[in-house]
């Protein structure tokens, strides 16, 4: 059979997958849950671990500047404690009724014809509230959270099934009793230059944690774009290969690629993201006996 024909290669995206932050990220900063969440962390830091009010502002500082988040800052300076327990009380007396249903950013995202993925530092519990009050709890194909990137038994984890990894149990751990004094360590006059305790919980902004999340995702991350609010998980995005987004804010900073004052508005910055790639035109034989199949 003969005939004449041009053929277009298979169109693809520049993109494969989306990773988003969670909170303050898909909904605004103004909802105050973030505000309430650290009210919360320091009652479990004094009525939990016994530490004292009045330093609870200084150290809660220092852990989070220094290790990310307070939880993984409190352990590695010593403090044991059971991470449902910490979730528990941290994220379960939230406000969650400030969070109201987003159909316009449901469509937004539903409308994007590109993998999406939770990627958060929260428990999936929280996680999934969250999506659910917002009324996108159908919009992502998974959520990367706490017990994700913390399973109980890293042994065993897989990437083969990611329902299976989500879904994984939280880790309990046991610390020497002896707790590090980050106050006294930061007095120091000498303190940048010696070295701070390990955390064994695996967090954003960590390098480690991003690329693990990327394991987990099994997505390739010059093929990823990360939406979040914070500056050093977007600085750490871009470290380890991602295109980066900053919500939050319209004005760019270093490590962000785009910069969005709203999650809104993604679509009138990032119009690229509902397009595809115009491939060059091949012109094929036009003697074609049968169909051969293509491995690549």
């Amino acid at each position: 059979m003969e005939y004449d024909g041009h053929f277009r290669q298979a169109q693809r995206s520049k993109y494969d997958c989306l990773l988003f932050d969670l909170d303050d990220t898909l909904y605004p900063l103004n909802s105050g849950l973030a505000t309430e969440c650290r009210k919360n962390i320091e009652d479990y830091m004094v009525l939990k671990l016994g530490i004292e009010r009045s330093k609870i502002f200084e150290m809660g500082n220092l852990l989070y500047k220094n290790y990310g988040t307070t939880m993984a800052g409190l352990r590695a300076i010593g403090y044991d404690f059971d991470y449902d327990d910490y979730h528990s009380f941290v994220h379960g007396r939230l406000p969650y009724e400030r969070l109201k249903p987003d159909p316009v950013l449901k469509n937004l995202l539903l409308s994007l014809p590109l993998r999406k993925v939770i990627f958060t530092n929260g428990d999936r519990v929280h996680a999934t509230k969250v999506l659910s009050r917002l009324g996108l709890e159908d919009c992502f194909e998974g959520i990367i959270c706490f017990e994700s990137l913390n399973p109980k038994d890293k042994n065993n984890v897989s990437s083969d099934d990611l329902d299976a990894v989500f879904g994984a149990s939280v880790q309990t751990t046991t610390t020497s009793p002896e707790l590090f004094d980050i106050i006294g360590h930061f007095d120091q006059p000498n303190a940048g230059s010696q070295k701070l305790p390990k955390t064994p919980v695996l967090c954003k902004p960590s390098e480690d944690a991003m690329e693990e999340a990327l394991r987990i995702a099994k997505v390739d991350p010059q093929r990823t774009m990360f939406f979040d609010d914070s500056v050093r998980n977007i600085q750490s995005g871009k470290r380890v290969g991602l295109h980066t987004v900053l919500v939050g804010t319209s004005q760019r900073t270093k490590g962000a690629d785009f910069a969005l004052e709203s999650i809104h508005n993604i679509r009138e910055a990032l119009p690229e993201l509902w397009e595809v790639e115009e491939k060059s035109e091949v012109r094929y034989s036009s003697k074609i006996a049968i169909e051969t199949s293509v491995t690549a």
